[in-house]
């Protein structure tokens, strides 16, 4: 059942102002001295990460005190430092104040006594009693504490070191390390004795709590961390507990969930293979909420959100030949709704193949997300990668596998899978590939062939539809659409899906889920509060087709950053690479004329785009639009150099002017440039691609020789602004 909340009243004003303090008591422990105790590999990451989050909320509130006790501390998780914190915190605080105690770690029953015993670093399993922290006593401490709202988080029912195809392990767990039904019935009796008590556990009676590898974290306190950082706040950015408790039920529900869809597909493979080892799913984790009449308990506000570099979800979609329309609709749905950065590229005849080689090694080998973390306890989305093939499957006389997306750009399978197992984040790679009408190979081979085997996080989905058919595409597209929701879609929901879409058609679906680690999600769920992710607006996805193969990924990235003359700079390399004039250094007419139309708008389109509207070859031709019908106004030069070069001339020195390329009747040197705030519009990009001639003024009056060449080189930029017009760039 969803938890109903507990609501009396709204005020931060005590703690914004200083009047009250927050006293934050943190325990994590993952080495036991003693063997008999099973040691957990994310207790202490718990609670180094949850004082983070618990820092970033409460930045705003000047009085607080931390105490934190875990492996990684300089203060040990040994029972007489975390007794000594107790007793420090209990003589200090006040009754306005507020004391929060979390724990993450065993918890044992001591047989004898029936008392539960939270085991600390130095506690012996033969003597809890004496060298455990026991429940009792932490209740019996706080009671001595003045502070009215006093808040315990136990995670102390732990499964013990896991993976997500091992959750019950080879051997049975130890009853004492299951102590929740005492736990629940210790706390509910002393939230009935005093009101202002607050308890959270990670789990409800008879039920376990899950660490996994993908998190870094217990799922549990995972959660409790992202709430924290403001994915639980309210919508005036207020993170209180009750709706800390909320978001964390919901979440860990969800990612249990989430991590048993996976396993029945994985099942599902298993018995398809006719193998009798069948991986059981995760009991439910339902985190538990222990309160009688507390009103709000104010935890924090949100923080800033802090800019990372890191983009951990990145996709690739390539389509190769046949095209398929839905192909473009899929990767703003990747971009829109799965958070993925999305290039999109259409394979051409005249694209390189070592272009789109260098793409996917991009892609999958970027150390920009396929590095961990350099901060162990840090809460980072894990690292996916989506690859979309579309191309057709052949043999070539020698036996050899390949995917052809063009007739110049062929893959080998064997070069695909070195890639594969080169690449440490989670993969889902999508093969669409069409029949074609040469030789044949097994798409199944292709699947089974990719695998990467038992260690891996890896979605493989394939189906070889009719020629020319887009009937698996859209089904893609059409799947996603339908999973765009507040749950978001996992590898192993989408498989499911699909495979009931195409039951209807003649298509067959092949595919491969293994994750050890964790969830392989496609479109990550939101939250049903107010999260980062939902305030953000949705950009359009970038569209960087090109009909030469050209990589725009770093003219889109510098402009994305307002790195305008970076961006410049590379605008004019990689004009000069599309028109095959690298070597020449400059465009010629002929070279302009026809210039691919779909590079124009696609550079065009990223200059406007973030420029909002003041920079890009669009915006110049506007420009030029409003002066190019200037006639001479020297009639003595229109007579040595004839009115047309008199005109083009002029009309070059008026656009210069307007576009801020000329300063004090002279040109601005490019090594000069400098792009302010309030650039006028048109200002770049800049044709460095085109010859610069030397400009000279004597006397108020041009001389012939630079008038001429000033004319030769405007009838260059007329072009341009010409074969703009003629792709209906606007």
């Amino acid at each position: 059942m969803c938890p109903v909340g507990v609501r009396t009243s709204h005020s931060t004003h005590a703690l914004e102002t200083g009047l009250a303090k927050l006293w934050l008591i943190l325990v994590g422990v993952n080495q036991y001295q003693d063997e008999q105790i099973p040691c957990l590999h994310y207790s202490a990451l718990d609670c180094q990460g949850l004082g983070e989050a618990l820092n970033a909320a409460t930045q705003g509130f000047p009085q607080k005190d931390v105490k934190i006790h875990n492996d990684f501390a300089h203060q040990q998780p040994l029972l007489e430092n975390v007794r000594t914190s107790l007793k420090q915190v209990a003589a200090a605080t006040k009754s306005i104040d507020t004391v929060l105690f979390y724990f993450s770690g065993h918890g044992m029953l001591e047989p004898s006594s029936q008392q539960v015993v939270l085991c600390l670093k130095d506690t012996q399993k033969d003597n809890l009693i004496e060298t455990g922290l026991k429940l009792q006593e932490l209740l019996q401490l706080l009671e001595s504490c003045a502070a009215q709202q006093q808040l315990v988080w136990l995670d102390a029912c732990h499964s013990g070191s896991m993976t997500l195809l091992g959750a019950r392990g080879e051997t049975l767990i130890d009853s004492q390390l299951n102590p929740t039904q005492e736990l629940v019935e210790v706390l509910r009796q002393r939230a009935a004795k005093r009101k202002g008590f607050y308890a959270l556990l990670s789990c409800d009676q008879g039920q376990q709590s899950w660490e996994f590898p993908q998190l870094k974290h217990g799922v549990f306190t995972y959660y409790l961390i992202r709430g924290l950082r403001g994915e639980a706040a309210d919508s005036q950015g207020i993170i209180e507990a009750d709706g800390l408790y909320r978001y964390v039920y919901h979440q860990t529900l969800a990612y249990i969930d989430k991590a048993n869809q996976q396993l029945r597909v994985i099942n599902q493979l298993k018995k398809g293979r006719g193998e009798n080892q069948i991986h059981p799913e995760y009991p439910s984790q339902t985190p538990k909420r222990i309160v009688e009449g507390i009103g709000e308990v104010i935890l924090g506000l949100k923080p800033d959100k802090t800019v990372s570099t890191r983009h951990p979800r990145q996709a690739l979609v390539i389509e190769g030949l046949p095209k398929s329309k839905s192909a473009l609709a899929l990767s703003k749905i990747l971009n829109t709704s799965g958070g993925f950065e999305v290039n999109y590229w259409t394979i051409s005849e005249k694209t390189p193949s070592s272009d789109v080689r260098k793409a996917i090694q991009k892609c999958l080998l970027s150390e920009s997300f396929s590095e961990s973390p350099t901060s162990n306890n840090s809460i980072e989305e894990t690292a996916t990668v989506f690859l979309y093939l579309r191309g057709q499957i052949q043999e070539t006389e020698q036996g050899e596998a390949v995917l052809v997306l063009s007739d110049n750009v062929v893959l080998n399978r064997s070069w695909l899978r070195k890639q594969l197992r080169r690449c440490r984040s989670q993969q889902i790679i999508i093969l669409d590939c069409p029949i074609g009408t040469h030789i044949y190979a097994s798409l199944r081979d292709w699947v089974e062939e990719l695998q990467l085997g038992l260690d891996s996080e890896q979605c493989l989905i394939a189906a070889a539809p009719p020629s020319e058919s887009e009937r698996f595409a859209s089904s893609l597209v059409d799947t996603l659409n339908v999973a765009i929701q507040a749950s978001g879609l996992t590898a192993a929901a989408w498989i499911t899906q699909l495979q009931v879409e195409l039951s209807r058609t003649d298509i067959e679906l092949y595919f491969w889920l293994f994750g050890s680690q964790g969830v392989i999600e496609v479109l990550p769920g939101k939250t049903l509060f107010t999260s980062d992710r939902s305030e953000q607006k949705t950009e359009d996805l970038d569209d960087l087709s090109s009909t030469v193969g050209i990589d725009y990924t770093q003219l889109r990235d510098l402009l994305k950053a307002g790195r305008w003359l970076e961006a410049d700079e590379e605008t004019t390399t990689l004009i000069l690479k599309i028109a095959g004039r690298e070597e020449k250094r400059y465009l010629d007419l002929e070279s302009i004329e026809n210039f691919p139309c779909i590079d124009l708008w696609t550079i065009d389109t990223l200059w406007v785009k973030y420029s909002h509207g003041r920079f890009g070859f669009s915006v110049q031709k506007r420009i030029w639009e409003r002066i190019r019908e200037t006639s001479a106004s020297d009639p003595v030069l229109a007579l040595i150099i004839g009115n047309s070069n008199v005109a083009a001339s002029q009309t070059c020195i008026d656009f210069g002017n307007r576009a801020g390329w000329r300063l004090k009747d002279s040109w601005i040197d490019y090594s000069n440039f400098i792009v302010e705030e309030d650039a006028p519009n048109g200002q770049l990009p800049y044709f460095g691609f085109f010859e610069q001639v030397w400009r000279l003024k004597v006397l108020g009056v041009w001389e012939w020789h630079s008038a001429i060449a000033t004319a030769s080189w405007w009838r260059l930029c007329v072009a341009l602004f010409s074969r703009i017009e003629t792709c209906q760039i606007k």
